[in-house]
């Protein structure tokens, strides 16, 4: 019986060995491959260009307030002119007198002949006015047609 038992022991001794050796080769060693091998790829960056509006090489905000002051039979001593944007053919912005409440909105054209402003008021301009200056939907949407019905463009 002593034998047996010896048997006994020295088997379950060696799988015991076996199991912990299977154990950290697996865990461990394993691991250690899986750590040493897999590196994370680099993120990959996407640049957005800003979109900007372009500036006009010539800075005619003068010329262009003096065609809205024409248009309202304003001075800038009675109101303030303000250019929201300007791309060099089109124009829009407010116009505030000082001694009042509120204000308007414009719309300027360049011409053959200078800036001229096409509309000055609270409403929409219409379609008859601005039709021949061909302005860019983005800046005037909607306009008003003969009926004062309105119009997307």
């Amino acid at each position: 019986m002593n034998n047996i038992w010896k048997i006994g022991f020295f088997s379950l001794l060696a799988l015991l060995i076996i199991g912990l050796n299977v154990f950290a080769w697996f865990f461990w060693g394993k691991g250690m491959i899986l750590k040493t091998t897999l590196t994370p790829s680099p993120t990959p960056t996407i640049k957005i260009e800003p979109t900007v509006t372009p500036t006009p090489t010539v800075d005619e905000t003068e010329t262009i307030k003096q065609a809205v002051f024409k248009k309202t039979g304003l001075t800038a001593k009675q109101a303030e002119v303000i250019i929201n944007k300007n791309t060099g053919e089109y124009a829009t912005g407010n116009i505030k007198e000082f001694d009042a409440v509120g204000g308007a909105y414009w719309l300027a054209a360049k011409t053959e002949h200078g800036w001229v402003c096409v509309y000055d008021g609270q409403a929409q301009p219409t379609c008859e006015q601005i039709a021949p200056y061909n302005f860019p939907k983005d800046m005037v949407p909607e306009c008003l047609d003969q009926n004062g019905k309105l119009l997307k463009r």
